[in-house]
């Protein structure tokens, strides 16, 4: 059989074949040029799936900023409670041993002895001098003249012979005003301030010349005076023109007592109240403190002897034994000296119940200077400093 002739179609054939690969070719473009939009979504995709990763770990970064800046804060706050409490344990630890100190051990002119002299040296009676004699530099002590003691952990304390402070109950004007002037303040402040005290202190309402009653208290919504004696030299803040002498007044809260006072004791007055007796300057009061620091007077003439002048106060009105009043300041060094106690205590160790009263407790909240605190020799604690 004879074949047939090649036709056009096998032509065409023939020749197609040649254009095939452009149109693959065409074909191949066309097919990569729709797989393209794909391709560019999976990378958008991507990329949103790391700004969400990275979006995370912002957050996760700044929860955990968060929780160690508040981990942190409670940490601190753990801390500074801690330091309260201790604070608060020191003080109290502290101000028990000093009641234990004063019902138990013998205040021998202007110090308590945390030892007892031997029977044969003296014979113990508080409110004599029948140990006047004894060395006090001999035997561990802490004075009563207001200067400060480190105490137990981190308190300090202070003792101070409340019986040589100026009182509260029947002011001795002029030496208030002298007190006032060493402040800044003007004798007409002074007689101010005393008037608004006694309207404050006596029984009735009526009103000095520079007084206040009731009625003046009112009108300027504080509450009225009790008309009553003050219990604690703390009450002076209540006074009418107290807001306006509040700095003052902090400063000379320390030499105000609520008890008799005015006493002029040589051994446990501080220089500030020294000055206001008349006769005595600064510079004497200053000598007077400086020479008892390391023996107390034994009496005025022992005082004049020492500091080779006559010191013009009367033999009888200068005893050299601190009174059974006592003040006891307790501060904890960690809050910065802020927010002393105050504690006014009567003492009697005649008594076999109790060796001592506790008349008055309050506590200011006010900046002080946080002075270094004279570290006691033999702390009170120690059983070689206690054993009688």
């Amino acid at each position: 059989m004879i074949a047939p002739p090649p036709s056009t179609e096998a032509g065409y054939a023939c020749e197609s074949l040649p254009q095939s690969e452009p149109m693959l070719r065409g074909g191949a473009a066309s097919s990569g040029s729709r797989a393209w939009p794909g391709h560019a979504a999976g990378k958008r995709s991507q990329g949103f799936a790391l700004i969400a990763v990275l979006g995370l770990l912002m957050v996760l970064s700044l929860v955990a900023a968060f929780i160690s800046s508040y981990a942190e804060q409670r940490l601190e706050q753990t801390f500074q409670l801690r330091q309260q409490l201790q604070g608060r344990l020191d003080r109290d630890a502290t101000l028990a041993t000093l009641l234990h100190v004063v019902a138990t051990r013998p205040l021998v002119q202007n110090a308590y002895l945390l030892r007892s002299p031997p029977p044969a040296e003296s014979s113990y009676d508080p409110f004599s001098n029948t140990a006047a004699d004894v060395d006090i530099s001999a035997y561990p002590h802490l004075f009563v003249d207001g200067r400060r003691y480190q105490g137990i952990g981190s308190s300090a304390f202070a003792l101070q012979d409340e019986g040589s402070l100026l009182s509260l109950l029947d002011p001795d004007r002029e030496r208030w005003t002298a007190l006032f002037r060493q402040n800044g303040l003007t004798p007409q402040q002074a007689e101010r301030f005393l008037d608004q005290l006694q309207d404050y202190t006596d029984q009735d309402d009526l009103r000095r010349l520079n007084g206040a009653t009731s009625s003046d208290y009112l009108n300027q919504g504080l509450a009225p005076p009790p008309q009553r004696l003050m219990i604690s030299p703390g009450q002076v803040f209540n006074l009418l023109d107290s807001t306006a002498l509040h700095e003052p007044l902090l400063a000379m809260l320390p030499f105000a007592t609520t008890r008799s006072g005015q006493l002029h004791n040589l051994n446990t007055a501080p220089a500030a109240v020294l000055q206001t007796i008349p006769g005595i300057d600064e510079s004497l009061a200053e000598a007077l403190v400086q020479a008892r620091q390391t023996k107390p007077y034994a009496d005025l003439a022992d005082a004049n002897q020492r500091l080779g002048r006559i010191i013009p106060l009367d033999p009888l009105a200068a005893p050299s034994q601190a009174s059974p009043y006592l003040r006891i300041k307790l501060w904890t060094v960690m809050a910065d000296c802020r927010q002393p106690i105050w504690l006014g205590l009567s003492s009697t160790p005649t008594s076999r119940t109790t060796p001592w009263e506790i008349d008055y407790l309050f506590s200011l909240d006010h900046e002080q200077p946080c002075r270094t605190p004279q570290p006691v020799v033999f702390p009170p604690l120690l059983e070689s400093a206690m054993d009688g």
